[in-house]
């Protein structure tokens, strides 16, 4: 049997590390795929996370509130408390920064992980079939969920506010932590006051900078590509 090796240990400016447990390989690769993450963020990990790409701006905060759930994460799992990745501008690196700490966690907590988007566990709840009631479970009871841009949908119906509610409050009665990403401030989400007070009470929010990460990367990308195809 192979075990994932230890590659560092403590806080770095570049990721978040902890040193490995008793995940197999084969686990690893399990949970990740069957977790539901993008496929561009599956792989990534603590070193995966640029912090430099925000410029000037000091992540200080940040990354230490990231790579305190990822070292601490049992402190959280008991509270029930997760992460609140916020900022208005899209393409920050909210939803790779959340999968990177997910894939960290999954090396050494013998949990599984689950990530859905609010708009697409809606058309989950909306399908009532067999298969996608059997995922809703699952999503209700993952150790760890990362439930992607919440605020996106609009719950001016009662059925989607109702669907919401029994998520979120399923996982906060159960003491199972949630990360949280969104363009929206807690504070300013458009729902029930019976979400957004459960959201607000366990969790840590991680106000991102303004900066189109997404774009950074495409447009280095593009480069590479046109230095290649122009010699």
């Amino acid at each position: 049997m192979v075990y994932h090796r230890y590659e560092d240990v403590g806080y770095d400016t570049q990721g978040i590390f902890v040193e490995d447990g008793i995940i197999l390989d084969s686990q690893l690769s399990e949970r990740r795929s069957r977790s539901g993450m993008p496929p561009e963020y599956v792989y990534c990990m603590g070193r995966s996370v640029d912090w430099g790409k925000y410029g000037g701006d000091s992540m200080e905060p940040q990354k230490k509130i990231v790579n305190a759930f990822v070292t601490n994460f049992n402190a959280f799992r008991r509270e029930g408390r997760g992460l609140y990745l916020y900022s208005h501008t899209k393409g920050s690196g909210k939803t790779m920064i959340a999968c990177s700490v997910a894939n960290e966690i999954l090396k050494i907590h013998d949990i599984s992980v689950k990530f859905i988007n609010e708009t697409d566990y809606i058309e989950l709840v909306r399908a009532r079939d067999d298969g996608s009631r059997e995922v809703v479970k699952s999503i209700f009871e993952a150790g760890l969920l990362i439930l992607d841009d919440i605020g996106a949908q609009d719950t001016g119906k009662d059925w989607i506010t109702t669907a919401l509610f029994r998520l979120i409050d399923r996982r906060y009665t159960n003491h199972l932590p949630t990360i949280f990403t969104s363009n929206v401030r807690m504070e300013d989400l458009k729902t029930d006051s019976r979400i957004t007070d459960r959201i607000y009470a366990v969790s840590v929010p991680v106000i991102m900078p303004e900066v189109n990460v997404r774009n950074q990367i495409a447009d280095r990308h593009t480069k590479e590509f046109l230095k290649n195809v122009l010699t």
